[in-house]
């Protein structure tokens, strides 16, 4: 919730407000009510805070703020609705970290690929609003024929910006640390996903095609592999996220994989240990924090097939 901490410092600083009763919300993330409010009222043009005596639950403490809901005991003098007169400026949007979603490729996917990619352009919206908002998504290069749909406010950009930018590549030559993600405020994102696709290379042919593969070309990659690294767009987002909100990389990955990144992970480790080892398998196991369903899957894939009965 990084939107969400700019805005309780907003409310704490400038409105002088301790206690936020919410009545309604169009949108809720997990990430919390504060965030949730963010998106709401800037998403919504319609919502603001109204300056006026009301009571309620306390349904949770953020950022020592009260957000109170409901019927209740407790007091407060301000309500977040719709038309509420106070409006928080959209400045409060964090300007760094911005993600950016090159569709330079997009005419030369199969109609399956395209439907893919709005997919994932969906879900990393969704990403976005857990921690941001949606000034921090941008798109790039969209062809003539594409649409994005529901209420957004997604900038289309004709250009890559170059100052402190970076792109995400799984067959970068940099390898990309904490310290890089942090520090960086660009990353670009090809709208294609190179690794086990029909198009290969993707991501270095779009950068040499706009003009910009002097840039770092920097890949993810988890103890020294790129096998098992989420590669959907939206994955991808999350992971930079989550390093951004305090994560080690390593827990970002592993908390962002799919089972079928995390098999696929698994049976890659498998196939490097000479022996079959007990020990050293359920520490995988537990490394890649999967369940005995998947372990098996993964054995019955790898060359330790004929030891599933010893798991």
């Amino acid at each position: 919730m990084i939107l969400g901490k700019a805005l309780a410092k907003y409310l704490t600083n400038t409105l002088g407000i301790e206690t936020l009763k919410i009545t309604t919300l169009k949108k809720f993330f997990k990430t919390g009510y504060l965030q949730s409010i963010a998106i709401n009222m800037f998403l919504y043009d319609d919502y603001g805070i109204s300056k006026k005596r009301d009571y309620g639950k306390i349904i949770s403490i953020e950022e020592k703020i009260k957000i109170l809901k409901g019927k209740g005991m407790e007091i407060t003098d301000y309500v977040f609705l719709k038309n509420g007169e106070i409006k928080v400026p959209s400045n409060i949007v964090p300007e760094s970290p911005q993600f950016i979603i090159d569709l330079g490729n997009m005419d030369f996917l199969l109609d399956e690929e395209k439907t893919s990619l709005e997919q994932q352009i969906r879900v990393s919206i969704k990403t976005i609003r857990e921690y941001l908002f949606d000034y921090n998504l941008k798109l790039a290069h969209t062809p003539a024929s594409f649409k994005l749909e529901g209420r957004n406010k997604i900038e289309i950009l004709n250009y890559i910006p170059k100052d402190n930018t970076i792109v995400l590549n799984p067959y970068g030559e940099i390898t990309a640390t904490e310290e890089m993600i942090r520090n960086t405020k660009f990353f670009i994102i090809g709208g294609i996903v190179d690794r086990g696709r029909r198009l290969k290379n993707a991501t270095y042919e779009l950068s040499r095609r706009y003009g910009y593969d002097e840039l770092p070309q920097v890949k993810i990659s988890l103890r020294g592999s790129t096998v098992g690294v989420p590669d959907r767009i939206n994955s991808i987002i999350e992971i930079l996220l989550k390093v951004l909100t305090g994560y080690n990389l390593e827990e970002a990955i592993i908390s962002t994989q799919s089972n079928a990144d995390k098999v696929s992970r698994l049976i890659r480790e498998l196939n490097t240990l000479e022996k079959f080892d007990y020990n050293t398998i359920i520490n995988l196991k537990n490394w890649l924090k999967i369940n005995d369903k998947l372990l098996k899957l993964a054995l019955k894939k790898s060359k330790f097939k004929a030891y599933l009965s010893h798991v």
